[in-house]
């Protein structure tokens, strides 16, 4: 810390690089804040416990119709796949997990063609429940949230593997479709709006009154849209009549294996949105990012030591009475005529205090040394002097000796 700057050098150290931290975190946070919220912060939609989750659901159908243990990833799995995405799931990710399935249906069945096996193949369907609410937590009531509003359509309308159209009707019942020949199906309690789904490849098997898709099965493959979330969330699942349909529901889509079925977890810890941070920070770019980095780290510590002080220009010859001085030591010490500079010197200084005591310029060292003891010393000293050192020793004598004696 010095008059220049009120803080110390190391406390702008410290400042500079917690600020270069800060901004890194904020960088960071704005590309990967979506991916580490999903990670430490709310659990997947199967797992949660609030109204829009499907805690209650899960649970319902792990103690009444559990499915096997899968070995792995609950994607391979032959039982009913449950896919909850929320708004922040990619479509993507859905659609690679239902082609998955697809794909190993088709191989299945080759499988049994080739083979004379007992019974029909797996078919792994695949349940996609449709987020329908925006919503936000209580602060202090635990698991506990509010509706903000309602999930953008847009958004949920990526998630049906075919091209479709969202429909809302208020209506309080909801029923399977006379022609359907999943058997079995039963009526859900609503309250509220239903939201169906209408498309060319989308057939109902629980209509709304216009014969949208509440429930709804893709293309005449194993895929299946749900369409309201209201039917199967933990809200839903306090009335008995919903527990009872959902199970009718699973039962239905996969009687082979009695309804049983799996929750995926997968698509609540995904990689997310692609941006531009992400780029910058994931291979195969973040070598080059680190590199630019740690250039950035180093110009900024070459800079540091370069600059100092400004270094102003000198004259060629400085300016004042301490130049002078310091010009004429110069030049009588390239002459070398250092050694004679004490006798000069102790002549020059006897005229001039003898003037100041009024014994006139000519005074006798041993008349000033009788007025002021002590003075013959020093001026034997300069005389006697034959270096630098010594010469100065015996002028700091003498000036301390005027201060003394006031001469």
């Amino acid at each position: 810390m010095n008059e220049s700057s009120p803080f110390a050098v190391r406390t702008v150290v410290i400042l500079v690089i917690g600020g270069a931290l800060l901004l890194l975190g904020a960088i960071l946070l704005s590309g990967f804040g979506g991916d580490v919220a999903r990670i430490v912060g709310d659990a997947p939609a199967a797992d949660r416990k609030d109204g829009a989750g499907y805690h209650a659901f899960r649970r319902l159908v792990d103690t009444v119709q559990p499915a096997a243990a899968a070995d792995g990833d609950p994607a391979g799995a032959a039982p009913i796949l449950i896919l909850t995405p929320s708004e922040t799931t990619r479509p993507q990710d859905v659609k690679a997990i239902v082609d998955r399935r697809i794909a190993m249906a088709e191989a299945a069945a080759e499988d049994d063609d080739g083979e004379d096996s007992e019974g029909p193949p797996p078919r792994y369907a695949t349940l996609i429940i449709l987020p329908k609410w925006q919503v936000a937590k209580l602060p202090l009531q635990g698991a506990r949230v509010q509706r903000t509003g309602s999930a953008d359509t847009f958004k949920v309308m990526q998630f049906i593997p075919t091209n479709a159209e969202w429909h809302g009707e208020q209506v309080r019942d909801t029923g399977p479709m006379a022609d359907t020949v999943f058997t079995g199906l039963r009526p859900f309690a609503v309250v509220g709006p239903v939201q169906a789904v209408k498309g060319k490849a989308i057939t109902p098997l629980i209509g709304a009154r216009d014969g949208a898709a509440v429930l709804g099965q893709i293309d005449g493959s194993d895929t299946f849209v749900l369409a309201d979330a209201d039917l199967v969330n933990n809200r839903a699942m306090a009335d008995e009549r919903n527990a009872l349909a959902a199970l009718a529901m699973l039962r239905a889509i996969d009687p082979e294996h009695g309804g049983a079925a799996t929750f995926d977890r997968s698509l609540h810890f995904g990689a997310g949105d692609r941006n531009l941070v992400k780029l910058l920070f994931l291979p195969p770019f973040l070598g080059v990012t680190l590199a630019l980095i740690a250039a950035a780290i180093l110009a900024g510590i070459a800079a540091a030591n370069r600059f100092g002080p400004i270094v102003r220009e000198h004259r060629a010859l400085a300016a004042g009475k301490r130049a002078l001085i310091d010009n004429i030591v110069s030049l009588t010490r390239l002459a070398g005529r250092t050694r004679n500079a004490g006798a000069r010197y102790a002549d020059t200084m006897l005229e001039t205090i003898g003037r100041r005591v009024g014994l006139g310029a000519g005074a006798a060292i041993d008349r000033l040394d009788a007025i002021h003891p002590g003075y013959s010393d020093i001026d034997r000293s300069l005389r006697d002097a034959r270096t630098e050192g010594e010469a100065l020793a015996a002028a700091t004598r003498l000036h301390a000796w005027k201060k003394e004696t006031g001469a």
